[in-house]
C-alpha cells in the first residue's frame, strides 16, 4: 500500500487532532504533538505537514516522512535544518514563516532545542514537533509549550468507535462489531499494532469479507513476518531477569505478585511496569501482573523454544500448587499449564477443572481436558492434539468408550465424553456435540447424577436450539424423565420449562417450574436452574413483583449450591427490579454481577442489565461501551439473553446517543445473525429495530413494526413486551398510532406497577391528549430516574397545552422539559423542532434512495446488487445519478448528502428504510422476516 494511502486510512479518526493543529497554525502558533509509542503521532504529523504544504506554506521536515507529492524538503537532523532555515529568515521579517516539522523531537540535542526555541520565539519559523509521552525532552522543546508558543495536542490510542472508523476506511466496507472489539482487545487501539495486524491478517486471509461484512475470529496460529518483528522491537533490551519474567507471563497469562516475588523477580516486575511492558491488576487476592500487549504474548510464545516453555509451565504449575489457595482459579490454571507442558493430570483434577472451564465458557480448554481424560493410558505418552475434522473427534470418543467397555472401566470415559459434548455444544459445534452426547448417554454407565442431568440438559438444548430438532429434543427429554422416574426428574424439569419458553408457552413454563419448586423433595441443585426460567417467564407475563419474590425466596440455594447459574439468577433479579422502576436496585444487582467474574471471564449478564438501566437513565453512551464488550464476548450469553439480542440493544443505544449511522450498521449485523429461535428474543430485537428506525426518521415503518410486535406479544400473553412496543408506537406518533389503547394491556400495566404502570399511564395520556396526565407521568418518570422519558412527556404536555390555547401552562411544561434537558435528558428526534430550509428527497427516485442508503451503510456495489436482485452495472448507474443530484463526488459523502437534502433524521431514514420489512404484501427474498 502506498504511504499516502496508508496515512489516509490511519488518520480517518484523527479529525479532532488535525483540527487542533490546523487551529493552532491559523492563529499563528505551532503545535507539540504528544503520545505514547505507536499511537500514530508521526502519521498525524505527516498529514498535518501535507495539509500545510497544500495551503501554500513552505514546509521543512526533520525525520518526518512526507509523501513525494508534497513540496517539502527533508533533513536528517534538526541542526542541519536550522542551518539552512535560520539565515534565510533573518532578513524576511514580513514574509510568511516557514513551518518546520520535527518527528521524535525528544531525541534532539539540547543546543538544537534551545536554538529552535529562540527562532520560534522570534517569530521567524513555525513548528510542529512530536515527542513521546513520558520521555525527557530538551529544555528548549519543553519551553515551547511552557511559554505558550505552541499548543499541546495529545494523540491517544483509538477507542473502539474510532478503531471502527479506521477499519472501515481501510477495508472499504462494513466491519462486524465483534471484529472491531476483538481487534481493539488485541491492539488496545495502538495504531502501529493495528496497522501491522490488519495487513498481516489480510495477507493470511484470516480477516476476510463474508456476506458483505468483514470478520475476524482472532489470531490463528503463530504471528510471523513483519508483525512479529514489530512486536519484538518493543521487547528488546531486556536484562535476563526481565526476559525470564516476560516469558513466564507469556505462558501463564497472569501471575500473582506473590509468586513473582517467590521467583525473585520483583525488581524485574517494577522495571517492566515503568517501561509500560506489563499491566498491574488489582483483585481480591492482591496484585497481579499481565503483559500489556496481547500480541506480545502471542509472539513470545510462538518464538519460545519447546524446552523453555515446558520448563516454565511446570515451574509455574508447581508454584501455584505450593501457594495452597485451593480455589477454582488455581485448579484451572494448574491443569491447563500441565496440559500445555504435555503432562496429563489425574482424573480427580481433570474432571473438576473441565467443569469449571465449562462454567466460565472456556470451551476449547474444557474440550482439551476431556480429550486428555479420554486417552488410552497404555499407549499415549503425551496429551493428544484435537483432530482437525469432526469425524476424527467423534471416532476418538467412540474408540475410547469401546476400549473402556472391554476393560469394564467405562465410568471415567463416559464422564469425559459427556463433559466434551457440553463443551462442543458451547463452541457451536451442534452436530459434533449431538454425536458425542448421544454416545456418552447411550453407553449405559453410571455417572454422578448431576453430571447426567447436565448432559441431558445440554443435549436437549443443543437439539432444540443448535439443530432445530425440537421434536427429537422433546423425545430425548421424555426418555430421560422416564429413566429416572417422574418423581425424581429434578434438573430435567428445567429443560421442560426452557422448551416451553422457546415455543412461546410462558404460562406452561411457569406451571412446570412452580410445580417442581413446590415439591418438598426438590433438590437444591434443581432450584437455581429452574428459578431464572420461571422468574423470567412470570416477569414477561406482567408480574415482575412475583418474579422477584420467587428469586429472593430461593436466593440462598441459587448463590451457594450452583455457582454456575448465579449470573442468570442475578440478571433476572436486575431485570425485575428494572421493570418495577427500582433503577437503584437494578443498578446494584447489575454492579454485583459485573464485579463477579468467578463464573465467567466476561460478565456479560451484568453488562446487559447495567446497560438497560443506563439507557433508561439517559446515559446511552455508557451503555454503548458496555454492550460493545458483550457483543465481542467469545460466546453468546446464556438464557434469557440470546446471541443477537445484545447487538440489537447496541443498535438502540447508538440511536439514542445520536449515532444513527452506526446504529443502522449494527442493524445490518442483526439481520445477518438473527436466528428466530425465541419469540421473546425476536420481539425484543424487533422493538430495538423499530426504535432505530424511529430515530433515523422512518417513523411510519417504525410504528407499524412496533404495533406488529405489540399484537404478537399480547396474543401470547407477554404483557411486558406488548406494553413496551405499544409505548414506542405511542411516543413516536404522540399518541395517534394506537387509535384505542388496549384496556387489557393497560390493566396489566396497573397490576405490574413501577415502570410498567407509568408506561401504561403514558400511553393512555397520549391517546387521550391529556396534558395534565402527561405532566403527572413526567413527574413519575423523573422520580424514578428515567429522565429522557420524563423530558419527553413534559414536551408532549407542552405541545398539547399550546394546541389547546393554554399558553401559560404550556410555558410551564416547556420549562420543566428544559430543566430535565439541562440534567442531561435528550429529546428524541420525533419531538425536535422542524428546521427551516429542510428539503425532502423528491429529486431521488425510490430506487435511487434505496441504493444510496445501502451504499451509505458501507456495502459494496456487488453486495447491493445481491440484496436488490439487480446487476452491478445497474447499481453503478443509480449511484452515478445520485451523485449528480446530491452534488457529491465520493461514496463517503453519501450520508452527509442525504442529510443535507432532508435533514439528519430524514437523511438517515433513507438508510433505515432499506433495513425495514413490509408488514403485508409481497417482499423480496432478502427482506422476508421482520427483525
Amino acid at each position: 500500500m502506498p504511504p499516502d494511502q496508508a496515512n489516509c486510512w490511519r488518520t480517518a479518526a484523527r479529525d479532532k487532532e488535525l483540527d487542533a493543529i490546523h487551529h493552532a497554525l491559523e492563529h499563528d502558533r505551532g503545535a507539540l504533538v504528544v503520545g505514547a509509542a505507536g499511537v500514530g503521532k508521526s502519521t498525524v504529523l505527516t498529514t498535518a505537514l501535507r495539509h500545510a504544504a497544500d495551503e501554500g506554506r513552505t514546509v521543512f521536515s526533520v525525520g518526518a516522512g512526507v509523501d513525494g507529492g508534497t513540496p517539502a524538503r527533508g533533513f536528517g537532523s534538526l541542526d542541519e535544518c536550522l542551518d539552512l532555515v535560520e539565515p534565510a529568515t533573518r532578513d524576511d521579517a514580513g514574509a510568511p514563516r516557514p513551518l518546520v516539522g520535527i518527528d521524535d523531537a525528544h531525541l534532539a540535542d539540547a543546543a538544537a532545542g534551545d536554538r529552535l526555541h529562540r527562532l520560534v520565539a522570534a517569530r521567524r519559523i513555525g513548528v510542529l514537533a512530536v515527542t513521546r509521552q513520558g520521555a525527557p525532552a530538551p529544555a528548549g522543546i519543553d519551553k515551547l509549550w511552557v511559554d505558550r508558543l505552541v499548543d499541546r495536542v495529545e494523540v491517544a490510542p483509538f477507542d473502539s468507535t474510532a478503531l471502527g472508523t479506521v477499519l472501515r476506511a481501510r477495508l472499504g466496507g462494513h466491519v462486524g462489531t465483534p471484529t472491531v472489539e476483538q481487534l481493539w482487545d488485541t491492539t488496545h487501539g495502538n495504531a502501529l499494532m493495528l496497522t501491522e495486524l490488519v495487513e498481516h491478517e489480510l495477507e493470511e486471509g484470516a480477516l476476510r469479507r463474508v456476506g458483505g461484512t468483514w470478520t475476524w475470529q482472532g489470531l490463528s496460529g503463530n504471528p510471523g513476518g513483519r508483525l512479529s518483528e514489530v512486536v519484538r522491537v518493543g521487547l528488546r533490551d531486556l536484562d535476563p531477569e526481565e526476559q525470564e519474567l516476560v516469558h513466564m507471563l507469556a505462558v501463564a497469562g497472569r501471575l500473582d505478585m506473590e509468586i513473582v516475588s517467590d521467583f525473585g523477580l520483583a525488581r524485574a516486575a517494577e522495571s517492566l511496569d515503568l517501561r509500560g511492558l506489563v499491566r498491574v491488576e488489582r483483585a481480591r487476592a492482591g496484585l497481579g501482573l499481565r503483559l500489556a500487549s496481547p500480541l506480545g504474548q502471542a509472539v513470545l510464545v510462538s518464538a519460545m523454544s519447546d524446552l523453555t516453555a515446558q520448563r516454565l509451565r511446570r515451574q509455574i504449575a508447581d508454584a501455584l500448587e505450593r501457594s495452597g489457595t485451593g480455589g477454582e482459579d488455581e485448579l484451572l490454571r494448574v491443569v491447563s499449564l500441565r496440559l500445555e507442558a504435555d503432562a496429563v493430570p489425574a482424573p480427580e483434577q481433570l474432571f473438576p477443572a473441565a467443569a469449571v472451564a465449562l462454567r466460565r465458557r472456556e470451551f476449547a480448554l474444557a474440550a482439551r481436558m476431556c480429550l486428555a481424560a479420554l486417552r488410552d493410558s497404555q499407549s499415549d505418552t503425551v496429551v493428544p492434539a484435537r483432530p482437525a475434522d469432526s469425524a476424527g473427534l467423534v471416532a476418538i470418543v467412540r474408540a475410547a468408550l469401546t476400549r473402556a467397555a472391554a476393560r469394564g472401566r467405562i465410568a471415567g470415559p463416559v464422564r469425559a465424553a459427556l463433559l466434551l459434548g457440553r463443551a462442543l455444544a458451547g463452541e457451536g459445534g451442534a452436530e459434533d456435540a449431538e454425536h458425542v452426547l448421544a454416545a456418552g448417554l447411550g453407553a449405559g454407565a453410571r455417572v454422578p447424577r448431576d453430571e447426567y442431568d447436565a448432559a441431558v440438559h445440554a443435549r436437549v438444548i443443543n437439539l432444540a436450539c443448535g439443530l432445530r430438532r425440537v421434536a427429537e429434543a422433546e423425545a430425548v427429554l421424555a426418555h430421560a424423565v422416564a429413566a429416572v422416574g417422574p418423581g425424581d426428574s429434578g434438573v430435567l424439569d428445567a429443560c421442560r420449562a426452557v422448551l416451553a419458553m422457546l415455543a412461546d408457552r410462558l404460562p406452561e413454563a411457569v406451571a412446570i417450574g412452580e410445580a417442581a419448586l413446590g415439591t418438598p423433595s426438590t433438590s437444591h441443585a434443581v432450584v437455581p436452574m429452574l428459578v431464572p426460567t420461571v422468574a423470567f417467564a412470570r416477569a414477561e407475563l406482567g408480574d415482575p413483583a412475583g418474579a422477584l419474590a420467587l428469586v429472593r425466596r430461593h436466593q440462598a440455594a441459587s448463590a451457594h449450591r450452583a455457582p454456575g447459574s448465579r449470573p442468570t439468577t442475578d440478571a433476572v433479579s436486575a431485570h425485575c427490579a428494572y421493570l418495577l422502576g427500582d433503577l437503584a436496585g437494578a443498578a446494584d444487582a447489575s454492579a454485583v454481577l459485573h464485579a463477579d467474574t468467578r463464573d465467567s471471564p466476561v460478565p456479560t449478564q451484568g453488562m446487559i442489565a447495567r446497560a438497560r438501566v443506563l439507557r433508561l437513565s439517559g446515559r446511552p453512551e455508557e451503555a454503548v461501551t458496555l454492550l460493545r464488550r458483550v457483543v465481542a464476548a467469545p460466546t453468546p450469553p446464556e438464557f434469557p439473553a440470546w446471541q443477537t439480542t445484545p447487538l440489537a440493544q447496541l443498535a438502540g443505544a447508538l440511536a439514542e446517543s445520536g449515532r444513527t449511522a452506526e446504529a443502522l450498521r449494527a442493524l445490518v449485523e442483526v439481520r445477518a445473525t438473527a436466528d428466530g429461535l425465541s419469540p421473546c428474543a425476536d420481539d425484543e430485537i424487533a422493538c430495538e429495530g423499530a426504535l432505530v428506525r424511529a430515530h433515523a426518521g422512518d417513523r411510519a415503518l417504525a410504528v407499524a413494526q412496533a404495533l406488529h410486535v405489540a399484537e404478537r406479544a399480547r396474543a401470547a400473553g407477554r404483557a411486558v413486551r406488548a406494553l413496551i412496543a405499544l409505548h414506542l408506537a405511542a411516543r413516536v406518533t404522540n399518541g395517534t398510532a394506537p387509535r384505542r389503547a388496549d384496556p387489557d394491556l393497560l390493566r396489566a400495566a396497573r397490576r405490574g406497577g413501577g415502570l410498567l404502570e407509568l408506561i401504561g399511564d403514558h400511553v393512555r395520556a397520549l391517546a387521550d391528549r391529556d396534558p395534565a396526565a402527561l405532566l403527572t407521568v413526567s413527574e413519575g418518570f423523573r422520580a424514578m430516574g428515567a429522565l429522557p422519558l420524563a423530558a419527553e412527556a413534559a414536551a408532549q404536555a407542552a405541545r398539547v397545552f399550546r394546541s389547546s390555547g393554554q399558553h401559560r401552562k404550556g410555558r410551564a411544561a416547556r420549562a420543566a422539559c428544559a430543566e430535565l434537558r439541562v440534567l442531561g435528558a435528550a429529546l428524541p428526534p420525533w419531538l425536535a423542532p422542524h428546521r427551516p430550509g429542510q428539503q425532502d428527497l423528491d429529486p431521488l427516485t425510490p430506487r435511487e434512495r434505496e441504493v444510496a442508503a445501502l451504499a451509505a451503510t458501507g456495502l459494496s456495489n456487488r453486495d447491493i446488487a445481491g440484496r436488490l436482485v439487480v446487476s452491478v452495472r445497474t447499481v453503478e448507474n443509480h449511484l452515478h445519478r445520485v451523485y449528480h443530484k446530491l452534488g457529491i463526488t465520493a461514496r463517503s459523502h453519501l450520508l452527509s448528502g442525504l442529510q443535507r437534502a432532508a435533514g439528519p433524521a430524514e437523511g438517515a431514514a433513507a438508510a433505515g428504510q432499506i433495513l425495514a420489512e413490509p408488514e403485508r404484501g409481497p417482499a423480496r427474498r432478502d427482506m422476508a422476516a421482520p427483525l
